[in-house]
């Protein structure tokens, strides 16, 4: 899920979602498919849309895609199904590629433009699917490996809102939301290979 709710938010928040994802269960609309629209939309919006530059259209393109995490979830959730082993590795996986979307967008539109800063984003990406990728093989290796100074939620946040903030004209903005996420993404892995060999001395 991109955006993760507050436990404060998630009762009214799950006022709303519950009908409407009941309506979709009538109609036979599965959470798979709900995934596969949102990760899809997600990921083609960011490479089209950022990489030609239109990044406050590509945020909002991007976050409505991402309302859809909101929807599948709940639809396997309420659903007699429920959820199933192949709907959470489709949901990781399309959610790995709309992030690598996402930087690789920006990533393209300053390729000409900034030759350090597509170095930076060189990292970023990197630095990114590495802390995914470590709590993974934490989990195959079943050892707790949850937190980090910049999860998935925190690294979004920090690179949409530096692309829409660069679009209303701060131009410093996206270098710093870059520099910024991959700083911290390098940080956490660092976190979670710390966590991961002290699980594995217990």
């Amino acid at each position: 899920m991109v955006f993760m709710l507050q436990s404060g938010l998630r009762e009214p928040v799950a006022k709303i979602i519950d009908p409407i994802a009941k309506v979709l269960i009538k109609m036979r609309i599965t959470p798979n498919w709900i995934s596969l629209v949102g990760g899809l939309g997600s990921s083609i919006s960011a490479l089209i849309l950022f990489s030609s530059g239109k990044f406050l259209t590509g945020v909002i393109a991007v976050s409505f895609f991402a309302l859809f995490d909101l929807f599948d979830g709940t639809v396997a959730r309420l659903s007699t199904r429920g959820s199933t082993k192949w709907g959470a590795l489709l949901d990781s996986t399309l959610d790995r590629i709309s992030d690598a979307a996402i930087l690789i967008g920006g990533m393209i539109y300053f390729q000409n433009r900034d030759e350090v800063l597509v170095k930076i984003f060189l990292v970023a990406i990197v630095s990114s699917f590495m802390v995914s990728y470590v709590k993974a093989r934490a989990e195959a290796l079943q050892i707790q490996c949850n937190g980090g100074i910049a999860e998935r939620t925190e690294r979004l946040l920090i690179i949409l809102t530096a692309y829409g903030v660069y679009d209303l004209g701060f131009s410093n903005a996206i270098n710093i939301g870059v520099y910024l996420l991959a700083t911290l993404a390098t940080i956490t892995v660092t976190q979670r290979i710390i966590i991961i060999y002290r699980g594995s001395l217990k």
